[in-house]
């Protein structure tokens, strides 16, 4: 009993293997920089409410700062709702 296959991929084989897989990196590549470029007001305003939500004083136990957070997240959603595709 051997380990290696019966038969052994030739070199032009390998060679268009190669070329299929450098050409499916390069799509994931050109879509991966597309999704970087692409700019997302709700996943702004997360991030950016987050840090707000953390350093606003509140002497109200919290209302104020609870009435801002839901108010700036429903703006941000029907923004994103109303995105283009």
């Amino acid at each position: 009993m051997t380990s290696w296959p019966d038969r052994l991929p030739s070199g032009n084989q390998k060679h268009g293997a190669l070329e299929r897989l450098t050409a499916v990196i390069r799509d994931v590549e050109s879509e991966l920089a597309a999704i970087k470029a692409e700019h997302d007001p709700l996943a702004s305003h997360i991030f950016v409410s987050r840090r707000h939500y953390r350093n606003v004083n509140d002497t109200r136990r919290g209302k104020r700062r609870d009435m801002t957070a839901r108010l700036s997240f429903n703006t941000a959603w029907r923004a994103w709702l109303s995105r283009e595709p």
